[in-house]
């Protein structure tokens, strides 16, 4: 078929493509090479021809053509990207290729996410993820949120934590340094971070919530739908290593009814076990201060979030009023202690 093709249409370039995967198949290599080359030269975004031509690029140490065609597929064939980027972590372990990749996507290249994407899919690709990101960090089109985020999530997964909470310090906005802790952003201001180690929240059809940091609202606003609140999305990633903490909460309520509990809770990502519940209590007050103790032991990674014992969505576990958290600390216990 390709070749009866390519006799009526010497000047299609998919024929010369096809006919290169049947002598590639046939192991005619040397043959094989021509015609996608051809392919090529007829047709600059033919995609089977530039797959072959980067793979062949990666093999023979043409770094910098195998970019040069990672540029062109990703322009014009950008959700094809899968078939090729388990070669990403090889390519990019060359400096050259390395130095070649870099340049475009400092210039804010269009693919760019795509390549942090695939490398943070892969642990070999880790590593160069997190290069990456850190010399875009100064470049006039640093790294957006969701690229640092998808690395975090990488490293994450990987179980290599520490090196996921480097990558978020060393990536934060200058304005944001300042609001590190055991807990970051421990007085609840807006911030652009959205890191799993920054407050993930959202609204639910339980409750609203808000992060302002204008007194005297300052904190995180949490009202209550007269809805069973069973999934509340205000939570935090935690490293912590092994030794006594303290968990801290200043708490404004009003008119708070929570029929099956409220807290925060503080657990084990890995293994899975509960370490912490902070109860918050009904009712209405002011500038309340609430902490408990606790201990973190065989636990890598950790998770502080507020929670309810609500299971079942029934209308008799309704939730209401409101309730301000105008900040949540943790402090290691032999440190507090010595202070006092």
């Amino acid at each position: 078929m390709a070749t009866s093709g390519l006799a009526i249409s010497p000047v299609d370039s998919r024929f010369h493509s096809l006919l290169g995967e049947v002598r590639l198949r046939m192991g005619k290599k040397e043959e094989a090479d021509r015609l996608f080359r051809q392919a090529h030269l007829l047709s600059r975004t033919e995609i089977d021809a530039l797959q072959h031509l980067m793979v062949r690029a990666i093999d023979t140490g043409d770094y910098a053509g195998a970019v040069g065609h990672i540029d062109v597929l990703l322009r014009r064939w950008p959700k094809r990207a899968g078939a090729w980027t388990s070669l990403l972590p090889r390519l990019l372990s060359d400096h050259g290729a390395y130095e070649a990749m870099v340049e475009p996507m400092r210039e804010g290249a269009p693919w760019r996410g795509r390549i942090l994407y695939a490398l943070a899919r892969q642990e070999e690709g880790l590593g160069i993820a997190y290069r990456l990101l850190l010399d875009l960090a100064d470049s006039d089109h640093p790294p957006e949120r969701s690229e640092i985020e998808a690395v975090s999530r990488g490293f994450i997964a990987a179980k290599r934590y520490e090196e996921a909470y480097r990558l978020f310090r060393f990536t934060l906005p200058p304005g944001e340094h300042d609001q590190g802790g055991f807990v970051y952003n421990a007085s609840f201001q807006p911030a652009s971070a959205t890191s799993p180690f920054a407050w993930q929240y959202r609204n639910t059809r339980a409750a609203e919530i808000s992060l302002t940091d204008e007194a005297p609202l300052a904190g995180a606003t949490v009202r209550f739908l007269n809805a069973p609140a069973r999934d509340i999305v205000l939570r935090q990633t935690l490293l912590l290593s092994p030794g006594r903490y303290r968990l801290l909460a200043k708490v404004d309520a009003s008119n708070l009814r929570a029929p099956r509990s409220l807290y925060w809770r503080v657990g084990c990502l890995n293994p899975k076990r509960e370490l912490l519940r902070l109860p918050v209590p009904e009712g209405s007050y002011r500038d309340q201060n609430f902490e408990a103790s606790f201990v973190v032991d065989g636990c890598a990674l950790q998770q502080i979030g507020l929670a309810t014992d609500v299971i079942s969505e029934s209308w008799q576990n309704r939730y209401s009023g409101q309730v301000r958290f105008h900040s949540l600390r943790i402090e290691k216990e032999d440190l507090a202690e010595a202070e006092r």
